[in-house]
């Protein structure tokens, strides 16, 4: 199945024409509007098995506290921290209008996983995605997401604004009190998909006609971190030193096979290779919001 055309309908155009050069709406002519449903979302939480941080709360204030929805169970005479209560759950969204996040969904749903392991065939990038079950005028503030984000209408309407992409390379993926002017005001509906580029700041609120469930897909993008991590790993790729050199010149020689190691890496090193290989372990340090 070709994941990313159910997403933007034609891959050739999307990425000609969309990828990287400003937000726009989607209406691909096969959604995969079937990989959650509220129903789906609902079963989920009532079979009382999901933990944090797989899935969270939070409302106007902020995070709901981990305690206010997961109490402590005892299994087998052992304390188990960290179940939601389906309960408890529907309580804050009813009684406190908190939004439901489920988080990792490529971890441990199905459906999605298949999405995400199809997406990141086609684009070559680490793939990610989030549930958000947001309750009617339900707003978030303003922000910037690592890596491009597509986001997936299920149900009900939300009301989305994207700005502007960073302008300085140390920028960070957290609330954005100045956002520049706004590029894109729009209303998606159910099957239409959002495609965000890389930071651009962006809010969202869930439209006063009903609850909305969206899956947003973090399409990861390498920071300098990532860049870092895979040049040790591709430096230390073939490398055999011995573990204990036993006097002066078995540590000399050892240091300069070593460093012969190096040079022969360094200079047959590919940066596109390396820029790939981070890529596809652009793991973010934060969830996406």
């Amino acid at each position: 199945m070709d994941w990313l055309a159910r997403c933007v309908d034609d891959p050739e155009t999307f990425l000609r024409k969309h990828w990287r050069q400003g937000p726009v709406v989607l209406r691909p002519a096969d959604p995969p509007t079937e990989v959650l449903t509220v129903q789906g979302l609902f079963d989920i939480i009532d079979e009382g098995t999901l933990r944090n941080p797989y899935g969270g709360l939070f409302t106007v204030e902020g995070t709901v506290p981990e305690e206010e929805y997961c109490p402590p169970r005892v299994i087998a005479g052992r304390a188990l921290e960290g179940c939601l209560d389906p309960e408890r759950v529907r309580a804050l969204i009813r009684d406190r209008n908190a939004t439901l996040q489920l988080r990792y969904l490529n971890h441990w749903h199905p459906g999605v996983r298949a999405l995400t392991t199809g997406l990141s065939e086609s684009l070559g990038r680490l793939t990610e995605a989030f549930m958000f079950y947001s309750q009617p005028g339900r707003h978030g503030p303003v922000h910037r997401d690592e890596g491009d984000i597509l986001v997936i209408q299920l149900s009900g309407h939300k009301h989305w604004q994207v700005y502007g992409g960073p302008t300085e390379p140390t920028w960070q993926p957290v609330r954005e009190d100045n956002p520049g002017p706004c590029l894109l005001d729009t209303v998606v509906h159910p099957g239409e998909v959002l495609y965000v580029p890389n930071g651009y700041a962006h809010t969202a609120r869930a439209t006063e006609d009903g609850p909305s469930l969206h899956l947003t897909i973090a399409l990861r993008e390498a920071c300098a971190v990532h860049l870092r991590t895979q040049l040790r790993a591709l430096l230390a790729e073939g490398l055999e030193l011995p573990a204990r050199p036993r006097d002066e010149d078995d540590l000399l020689a050892a240091g300069s096979q070593l460093l012969d190691h190096l040079r022969t890496r360094i200079a047959t090193a590919d940066p596109a290779e390396l820029v790939s290989a981070a890529r596809r372990a652009a793991y973010s340090s934060r969830p996406t919001a």
